[in-house]
């Protein structure tokens, strides 16, 4: 998946602009911002939430030239300060995109999860790395460009001078990293709207949660996902404390559409029968079909994430034997 949005990015680096997010008014408060169709799969769902004196942008992702895009579209449309940038997930090569929006509302605060990955040092090179991809990027467009008939050259020729600007100016940006560690739970206050920020054991090991109870919204990134990519361990006893919640009324996932707080026993039965499997070898892939037979997922999407969760699961029982 993550090798896939690498090669994604590098695309749209030499590609022409074009409409980067579909944005989705949920309340006068929250708008939630959907990547444009085609990197649905691949690039994950964001959220801005607006109070009466604060607004807060809740994700991003690596892909720079839609970041640009929506950057100037949140210039033109906050009717308050973007006081707070929020990241769900401690994976440093997912938090990249924090980079280029701190550059933007440089006054914002960073709110990420208490992770000892998310360090200076990590934090550097997973932007580095992504720079260094770009750059090697257009390298190659460079050569490709070489060998075409003069006459085909032009367009390509402008598409690499931008895409070479562009790097020119990504490679001013500074890495974004907690210097001190964060609280593992706090209130944002926005005005009329208060966000409250949990941190919990979830996809990448730890993860934040973005709560609005005066809207019953919850914001929880990959760890919220109807179709759970287990990468580390289960988080289900995570969910079910999310879910017990008594004000919980939908979810914001990273990728696909917002569901009722009811659909959470989704990804929590799904690494249930995970753990059974693993734990006893019965065979329980039948009973996942069944689970999401009204879901939009094929059998071939269901039966890779399920059979990664038995590879992590089954690695994990080995080593604690």
């Amino acid at each position: 998946m993550f090798r896939l949005l690498s090669v994604f990015v590098l695309l749209l680096t030499l590609t022409p602009p074009v409409i980067a997010a579909s944005w989705h008014t949920v309340s006068p408060q929250i708008t939630l911002i959907a990547p444009e169709a085609k990197a649905r799969n691949i690039l994950p769902n964001m959220a801005l939430i607006e109070g009466n004196t604060c607004s807060a942008l809740i994700d991003s992702h690596g892909d720079f030239v839609a970041l640009e895009q929506l950057i100037n579209e949140l210039k033109a449309r906050l009717t308050t300060p973007l006081c707070h940038l929020i990241a769900t997930s401690s994976e440093p090569h997912q938090l990249t995109g924090l980079a280029l929006l701190k550059q933007a509302f440089p006054d914002a605060s960073v709110h990420l999860p208490d992770a000892p990955q998310l360090n200076e040092t990590t934090m550097r090179t997973a932007l580095d790395a992504q720079l260094a991809n770009f750059a090697k990027s257009i390298e190659l467009s460079e050569q490709r460009l070489s060998k075409l008939p003069a006459e085909q050259q032009a367009p390509w020729q402008k598409r690499v001078a931008l895409a070479k600007q562009r790097l020119t100016r990504w490679q001013t940006l500074h890495s974004i990293a907690l210097t001190a560690p964060s609280v593992q739970a706090r209130a944002l206050e926005l005005g009329d709207l208060i966000l409250q920020l949990t941190q919990f054991q979830g996809q990448s090991g730890h993860d934040l949660s973005v709560f609005s109870a005066q809207h019953g919204a919850l914001f929880a990134g990959h760890s919220a996902n109807l179709l759970p990519y287990v990468r580390h361990v289960t988080w289900q006893r995570s969910l079910q404390t999310l879910q017990s919640m008594p004000a919980l009324k939908w979810v914001m996932p990273a990728f696909g559409k917002p569901y009722k707080a009811q659909q959470l026993a989704l990804p929590i039965t799904f690494m249930d029968l995970a753990q059974q499997q693993a734990q006893s070898n019965t065979q329980m892939l039948q009973r996942v079909i069944t689970l999401y037979q009204n879901q939009a997922y094929n059998e071939v999407q269901l039966t890779q994430h399920f059979t990664q969760a038995i590879k992590v699961l089954s690695h994990k029982k080995a080593l604690n034997k």
